[in-house]
């Protein structure tokens, strides 16, 4: 699940939660230019593939701006 709101997704259950940007342009950002605004897109919606191929043990926030690595997990407590 992609969500701006992601501390919700992860108390309901949602098993693999990637951190989207903003509850009205989840996958986006029209403040930036488009060639930005598509690089932006596109990293969120390949943690979000990635994430599909990582096991998890349970509900797990996949953060897509996290340094270094494209997928970045941490297990909700």
């Amino acid at each position: 699940m992609i969500s701006a709101i992601y501390n919700f997704a992860l108390t309901t259950g949602a098993n693999r939660v990637i951190r989207g940007a903003r509850i009205e342009h989840v996958c986006g950002d029209p403040t930036l230019s488009p060639e930005k605004d598509y690089a932006f897109g596109m990293r969120i919606v390949t943690t979000a593939l990635e994430a599909l191929t990582i096991a998890v043990p349970g509900p797990t926030l996949f953060d897509p701006m996290a340094p270094g690595k494209t997928q970045e997990a941490a297990h909700a407590s």
